[in-house]
C-alpha cells in the first residue's frame, strides 16, 4: 500500500471484474500448398506464414492458380485432352472453396511458387520438411490444417508428409488436421488397389500416436470452381496443339460447311507469330467456340478433369461457418457444400458402413448427394473412429478450444503464491468460463453441477509435496455434446379401442 504524508483526498483505481477466461479462436485455418508467387511488400514470403482475409487478398499476395497443361490424343480413334499431372496444384482451388463455404481469415504458408505461365516447379516431399513445422508450431491462432497438394506427391511422399502433419496436430494439441484421400476421385474396388482399405489406401498410409486430431473425407469434389472460360486452347501444350486443331478442323460439322470451315481455319491463321495480344487470343477463342461443336466438347471435357478436387477446403470453409453460426460444439455434419455440383463417387448407405465403421477404427466421412438436398457432408467422426472418448469431430475440436482457452487464462497466475487465494481466484475464473459456455448450449447437463466441475486446492487435487515442488494442480470435468449420429424411429400400431 502506498504511504500517504500529505494531507488530502486520493483516489485508487480497484479492479472490478477478476480476471477471465477469453475463448481462443476455432474457425482460424491454415493452408500449406503451392502458390503462383509469394511477395508481401515487395518481400519474398516462401516459407514463411501470411495472415488473409479474402481470395482477393490471397491473389494480391500469393497469385493466381497454375496454367493447366493438356496433351491432345486420339485414343481408340477418340479424342481426348489428357491433364498433364506435373501442372496441377490445388491451394488456389482450395483457397476458393474456403472462402465459398463460409471460411473467412486464415493463413498460408507458400512452400514453392509455380510461376505465371507453364509451371516448372517440380513437385517434391522436400518442400513440407521441417522448416515449415517449425514456421507453423510459431502460430498461435491456427485450429485447423489442410494441405490440399499433398495429394498431387507419389503416394509414399503422400504419407509422409500426411503423417508429419497429424504428428505435428498430435505433439501442439492445439490444432486439428483436414485429411484428403489418395486418389480420392476414384470408385472403392474393394481388393488391394482400394482407395481406403488397399495396399495404398489411406488406412495403410495414414497413421499416428494419436489418430483423434484429424478427421479424412471421402469422395473428392466435382466443384463449379472452373467456369467455362477457365481453359482455352492455350491450355493445349504445344507440342500437341497442331493435331489439336487439325482434328477440330476437320470435324463434320465444320466440314459440310465451307463457310465455317474457312472462317475456323483464319482464326487458327491468326495465331501465327509471337506478337498475338491477350485480347486477340481471347476473340480467337469465342470465335472457335461459336464454330466447333468438337471444341467446346474437348475444352468443357479438360474443365471436368480441372474441377475434380479435394475437398479439404471446402471442409476447412464449412467448420467456420458452423462454429460462427453454432459453435465449435456443433459437429460440422449434415451440411450442404457450396460450389459443388456432385461428389466423384455415388456412395449408399451399404457402402458407407465400412466408411463409418472400420474394424481398424479409421472412420472415413462420407460425403453424400440426395434428392433435394444437394450435397451434404455425412459424418463428423475423427480417424480415432474406435475411441470411446474421442470418435467425433466436433468434442475433439471443442477440447482443444477449453483446454486452450483455460491454459491462456492461467498464465498470469505463474508465479503467483501457490496458496488458498491464487487457488479460488482460478477456480472461480474458469467455473464463469464454464457456465458461460452452459448457458450457450455447448455443454450436455440439466444443471451447471451436471455440465462441468472445477477442483484445486491441498487435499483435491495436491499434496503438501506438490505444494512444495511448486506445482499448482486443476482438474476441470466437462460433460460435452455428442451429436445424434444414429435416430432410430420405432412405430407400432395403435389397437382400436371399442
Amino acid at each position: 500500500m502506498k504511504k500517504y504524508e500529505a494531507p488530502g483526498v486520493y483516489v485508487t483505481e480497484l479492479n472490478s471484474f477478476p480476471n477471465t477466461v477469453v475463448q481462443v479462436p476455432t474457425s482460424v485455418a491454415v493452408f500449406v500448398g503451392y502458390t503462383e508467387t509469394a511477395i508481401v511488400d515487395g518481400k519474398d514470403v516462401t516459407g514463411i506464414p501470411v495472415r488473409i482475409s479474402s481470395m482477393s487478398e490471397f491473389e494480391a499476395r500469393f497469385g493466381v492458380g497454375p496454367m493447366f497443361r493438356f496433351d491432345f490424343s486420339l485414343q481408340d480413334g477418340k479424342p481426348a485432352l489428357d491433364l498433364e499431372e506435373a501442372s496441377r496444384f490445388n491451394l488456389h482451388a482450395a483457397m476458393g472453396l474456403f472462402f465459398e463455404n463460409g471460411g473467412h481469415g486464415c493463413w498460408i504458408l507458400s512452400v514453392g511458387c509455380y510461376g505465371a505461365g507453364e509451371p516448372v516447379l517440380v513437385k517434391s516431399v522436400e518442400d513440407f520438411g521441417e522448416p515449415v513445422w517449425r514456421e507453423l508450431a510459431k502460430l498461435q491462432e491456427p485450429s485447423v490444417i489442410v494441405i490440399p497438394d499433398a495429394v498431387l506427391l507419389s503416394s509414399e511422399d503422400y504419407k509422409t508428409v500426411s503423417n508429419r502433419c497429424l504428428a505435428h496436430c498430435t505433439d501442439l494439441q492445439n490444432r486439428f488436421a483436414i485429411v484428403d484421400v489418395f486418389d480420392g476421385e476414384r470408385e472403392r474396388t474393394l481388393d488391394e488397389n482400394d482407395v481406403i482399405s488397399g495396399k495404398s489406401g489411406l488406412r495403410t498410409l495414414v497413421a499416428a500416436e494419436d489418430m483423434s486430431f484429424a478427421a479424412a473425407y471421402y469422395p473428392w469434389l466435382n466443384t463449379s470452381h472452373f467456369g467455362a472460360g477457365s481453359i482455352t486452347f492455350e491450355n493445349v501444350s504445344a507440342g500437341t496443339r497442331k493435331a489439336f486443331f487439325e482434328h477440330v478442323g476437320q470435324e463434320t460439322a465444320i466440314q459440310a460447311n465451307e463457310a465455317r470451315k474457312a472462317a475456323f481455319d483464319k482464326a487458327v491463321k491468326s495465331l501465327e507469330g509471337d506478337d498475338i495480344s491477350e485480347e486477340e487470343k481471347c476473340t480467337t477463342h469465342k470465335i472457335m467456340r461459336g464454330l466447333s461443336k468438337r471444341y467446346n466438347e474437348l475444352l468443357s471435357q479438360a474443365v471436368k478433369a480441372v474441377s475434380a478436387m479435394p475437398p479439404s477446403g471446402a471442409l476447412a470453409g464449412a467448420y467456420a461457418a458452423t462454429d460462427a453460426q453454432d459453435g465449435v460444439w456443433k459437429a460440422p455434419a449434415n451440411l450442404s457444400l457450396n460450389s459443388v455440383v456432385s461428389p466423384c463417387v455415388s456412395i449408399s448407405d451399404a457402402e458407407q458402413e465400412d466408411l463409418n465403421t472400420p474394424l481398424d477404427g479409421k472412420a472415413v466421412n462420407a460425403i453424400r448427394s440426395f434428392p433435394e438436398r444437394g450435397n451434404v457432408v455425412w459424418g463428423a467422426r475423427t480417424l480415432d473412429g474406435n475411441s470411446s472418448e474421442w470418435r467425433y469431430v466436433n468434442i475433439r475440436r471443442t477440447a482443444i478450444m477449453l483446454e486452450q482457452s483455460i491454459k491462456a487464462a492461467l498464465d498470469p497466475f505463474v508465479f503467483a503464491p501457490n496458496a488458498a487465494p491464487t487457488w479460488l481466484m482460478v477456480k472461480s475464473v474458469i467455473e464463469n468460463f464454464l457456465n458461460g459456455l452452459w448457458k450457450q448450449g455447448a455443454l450436455a447437463g440439466a444443471s451447471s453441477e451436471d455440465a462441468y466441475g472445477v477442483e484445486v486446492g491441498l487435499g483435491t487435487t495436491m499434496t503438501g509435496a506438490d505444494v512444495q515442488a511448486g506445482c499448482m494442480n486443476v482438474v476441470v470435468k466437462v460433460s460435452l455434446l455428442r451429436p445424434a449420429e444414429f435416430i432410430v424411429l420405432s412405430f407400432q400400431q395403435k389397437v382400436r379401442k371399442g
